[in-house]
């Protein structure tokens, strides 16, 4: 019984072969097969075509935010996003990566803080990490060293990384394309790019527009100083940039600024922090 049954399965399988095939013809195999006979991967290996691999773009400062490496002093940007943009880095969790700067000897331990550089011959001090727990840990000036912690300007403009423990360094330095709305914390940047990013504004001329709330004039053994402080039109009180003045400020000039104090505008170079806010040196009053 067993051998009728398979031999009934064989029969039934050659007809369906021969109505397949016609006389002779080969078997219609167009759901495999493109012109010519070629089948898919075939035709896909001949023209060099491959299936589009959609890639999400991402977009490292959204709508609303500065760009400092496309803001020129010929675009007014806004006190309040100036500082914000100024400032969008400070106390965010970092992770860098560096060659400890080692001042004595071809090792140290890690214990309270280490500076890194960008290269083992580097003499160049750019990110001081300063370890919430001393790790304790032998390394040598040719070893890459990663830390994570809190990214903070000093008052010296200087860039630190505070409250760090020790991370998992990258096999090599790589530069990250990123921005303080991206960043995930966890990436390890390279010492020297995490310096630039967190000063991209210092010496940068800007042109920037407020709401006037006070000129300061102070005299010291150095000379005389002249600020402007810009505000926001429905924050009055509150200042966010700090222009020191080239020049005294006409009287004219002046009176106009106070008479209509919105959309002041000013153009300066970006010093650094300020009592808090973005502070501006040698600047020039454009539109009172």
């Amino acid at each position: 019984m067993r051998i009728l049954a398979m031999s009934g399965v064989a029969a039934l399988l050659a007809v369906a072969l021969a109505a397949g095939c016609g006389d002779g013809e080969p078997a219609d195999t167009a759901g495999d097969a493109g012109e010519g006979g070629e089948t898919a991967e075939e035709t896909a290996e001949t023209t060099g075509e491959e299936e589009a691999v959609e890639v999400e773009e991402v977009v490292l400062y959204p709508e609303g935010t500065l760009d400092p490496g496309q803001v020129t002093a010929e675009t007014p940007v806004q006190a309040w996003a100036l500082k914000e943009a100024y400032f969008a880095w400070d106390s965010m969790e970092v992770t860098v990566a560096g060659y400890p700067y080692i001042f004595y000897g071809d090792s140290t331990v890690l214990e309270g803080e280490i500076a890194l550089r960008d290269s083992p011959e580097s003499e160049e001090e750019l990110v001081t990490v300063i370890f919430e727990e001393p790790p304790n840990v032998t390394v040598a000036g040719t070893d890459l060293v990663a830390a994570r912690g809190t990214g903070l300007l000093s008052w010296t403009g200087d860039l630190e990384v505070t409250g760090a423990e020790l991370a998992e360094p990258p096999d090599e330095l790589l530069t990250v394309e990123t921005s303080p709305y991206v960043y995930d914390g966890v990436t390890p940047i390279p010492a020297g790019q995490l310096a630039e990013l967190y000063t991209a504004w210092v010496g940068r001329e800007v042109t920037v527009e407020g709401y006037y709330h006070s000129t300061t004039t102070s005299t010291t053994d150095y000379g005389t100083t002249i600020r402007v402080d810009l505000a926001h039109p429905e924050d009055t009180y509150t200042k966010y940039v700090g222009c020191e003045m080239a020049e005294p400020i006409p009287e004219e000039t002046e009176s106009l600024m106070v008479a209509d104090r919105a959309g002041v505008r000013i153009r300066g170079t970006v010093a650094g922090e300020s009592f808090g806010n973005v502070g501006l040196e040698s600047c020039v009053i454009v539109s009172p």
